[in-house]
């Protein structure tokens, strides 16, 4: 009996080991209970200036409330976008939540105050689309309703928030804390081109609420005595829903216009933005005439001629990058080539609401050839191309060894040419030389100089602080709600396990194991000669079977629930040895971030 109890409390031991994340199950830091917020640690960087022009932008989102018509108002510079509140006869109507907890925390007094002002709930919530600073405040703004609203969403919506848990978590998460200058302190931010401030780091927690009702194509509904047009509008997502108001002539038209040129490609990283859908969005908001406009992002817009004017110069700025870049490839240029000579016509340029404080025309245009080509740039030289480590000892071996690879950096730097010395800075860093870095950093900070948009300034900016010793925080949820986790589908985490598998370390390696889920459909993970594969089912010939709750396996996998405990308590069980299973979570790493 000593033996046997020896050898239990050992496996369970081993499992909770393997399950709290050596083995390959711990898919986002969690946590316990939730946790008290702390400062957040800000990247120490070198004062750069503003450029005059970014600086004045960030007059847009001074915090406020408008009414830009009698009983709408739109919440200004809150967070990341804006959220709107429409007064209807028998209740109130909210478009967007913002971007956390924290965020909607800031605005939740407001609509208090909304509430007993008007003496009506919420009865009903838009979501315009997926993004976090549309959606992740939802069950802050509602909390104290007697009722439950109605909460309305595109089709794809729910799917696409719910990839907050997917294969590419760890990069998008580092990523976008670049692009947004999450970790960078005031003196060193402006503004993030659309908005004043991201406020969504690696403390912060999210509040999700599912929606109840979809949207496919067009719906007209009556919401508290208000008659609304839910639309689907693709565009900067794929599934963006614009709102009118005809009763109003009021237009919500969602992230496909905001008072800057628009993100066709964001650098944090996302799949391929269609212009030809977008502008298609932009011609069917054109055909409401409206009087008012209300963006997610920005300041509304007055007057029908006026809403026209911009919604077809924005539309035609990007259908010309489009067009352009098409016209350019079929010329035989290469994507670096076309981000060398397109630029927006003068008579686009010059308006205010095309400038490139958040997208950039070159970008987009790159966005274009590989969406329509795909990353091959028709240059033979860049099919089969000299690996990094190889070109830096090259280029050094032209210039006359690292010293000469420095000296030019350093003299590309007093000529202001910054993206040259970062390239070249590059290849030193590639040499493993001590001057990379520093160099990187100086260089970094030439191109945040002059960079209009918020996006590629910040970024620019957050890697220099990086290249002289800061670390990005990994990602977090461990103040996220567990109900909102428990809505997240199980097999989006059984994808994330499977794509982490150690696979030039199982090359030889064939066998299954079981996950027999007491809410879900049971799941079998095979390990096959350095793939994992996911099968329906309960396989004949697993090695063993993981029985539980996909709550309990969602709190495991992120570090919320101990495993051990769960397994002494019975909640979950293990059929074979526990080896078994600690062995086949060992064959997985966990996402870095």
């Amino acid at each position: 009996m000593r033996a046997f109890m020896f050898g239990f409390f050992s496996a369970v031991a081993l499992l909770a080991l393997a399950l709290g994340g050596v083995g390959g199950l711990l898919l986002l830091r969690g946590g316990g209970a939730m946790e008290q917020r702390e400062p957040t640690t800000f990247a120490s960087v070198a004062p750069v200036k503003v450029r005059p022009d970014v600086d004045a932008h960030s007059r847009l989102f001074e915090r406020r409330i408008e009414e830009p018509v009698p009983g709408v108002h739109v919440a200004i510079g809150y967070g990341l976008a804006n959220v709107i509140l429409i007064e209807a006869e028998r209740g109130l109507i909210l478009v967007d939540t913002l971007e956390s907890i924290r965020a909607a925390e800031g605005l939740k007094p407001w609509i208090d105050q909304m509430r007993r002002q008007t003496s009506k709930d919420i009865t009903d919530l838009v979501y315009t689309h997926n993004h976090a600073d549309h959606v992740f405040g939802a069950g802050v703004l509602l909390a104290g309703q007697p009722n439950p609203p109605r909460i309305w969403a595109q089709e794809m919506t729910q799917e696409r928030v719910h990839e907050v848990v997917s294969i590419l978590t760890p990069i998008t998460f580092r990523r976008a804390m670049r692009m947004f200058g999450t970790y960078l302190p005031d003196d060193s931010f402006s503004n993030n081109g659309i908005g004043p401030r991201l406020l969504n780091d690696d403390q912060d927690g999210v509040h999700f609420l599912l929606p109840t009702d979809v949207i496919k194509g067009r719906g007209e509904v009556d919401m508290a005595g208000e008659r609304v047009i839910l639309q689907h509008a693709p565009g900067e997502t794929q599934d963006q829903l614009l709102v009118y108001l005809p009763a109003r002539e009021t237009l919500l038209p969602a992230d496909n216009y905001y008072h800057a040129f628009p993100n066709l490609y964001t650098i944090r990283g996302t799949p391929y933005r269609d212009p030809r859908l977008w502008v298609s969005s932009l011609d069917d908001m054109r055909a409401f005439g409206a009087s008012v406009m209300i963006p997610q992002h920005s300041q509304p817009v007055i007057g029908a001629e006026e809403i026209d004017r911009r919604l077809m110069n924005y539309r035609d700025a990007i259908q010309y990058v489009h067009d352009e870049t098409i016209r350019l490839i079929n010329k035989g240029l290469g994507p670096d080539e076309i981000a060398a000579v397109i630029a927006l016509p003068p008579h686009l340029a010059q308006e205010p609401y095309l400038q490139e404080f958040y997208g950039r025309v070159e970008w987009a245009a790159r966005s274009v050839f590989a969406g329509t080509l795909g990353w091959f740039s028709g240059d033979p030289a860049d099919l089969l191309p000299v690996s990094a480590a190889r070109r830096a000892v090259l280029m050094a071996s032209i210039a006359g060894g690292a010293d000469g690879l420095a000296a030019a950096a350093e003299q590309a730097l007093l000529r202001d040419e910054a993206d040259w010395a970062l390239e070249l800075a590059g290849h030193l860093r590639a040499l493993d030389d001590a001057r990379a870095r520093p160099l990187q950093a100086q260089a970094l900070r030439g191109l945040a100089a002059v960079e209009p948009s918020s996006s590629g300034r910040h970024y620019f900016l957050t890697m220099a602080a990086e290249a002289e010793g800061f670390d990005l925080p990994l990602n977090s949820i461990a103040n996220t709600p567990s109900e909102v986790l428990n809505g997240i589908p199980i097999e989006n985490f059984m994808v994330a396990m499977a794509t982490n598998l150690r696979a030039s370390e199982n090359l030889d390696i064939e066998v299954a194991y079981g996950f027999n889920f007491s809410e879900a459909e049971a799941l079998t993970i095979r390990i096959r000669r350095g793939v994992a594969v996911i099968e329906d089912g309960i396989a004949a010939d697993v090695s063993g079977v993981l029985t539980t709750s996909t709550n309990d396996f969602r709190a495991m996998a992120i570090g919320r629930a101990n495993a051990a405990a769960l397994l002494l308590s019975g909640q979950i069980s293990v059929r074979g040895p526990v080896t078994r299973l600690t062995s086949f979570l060992a064959r997985f790493d966990p996402p870095s971030g």
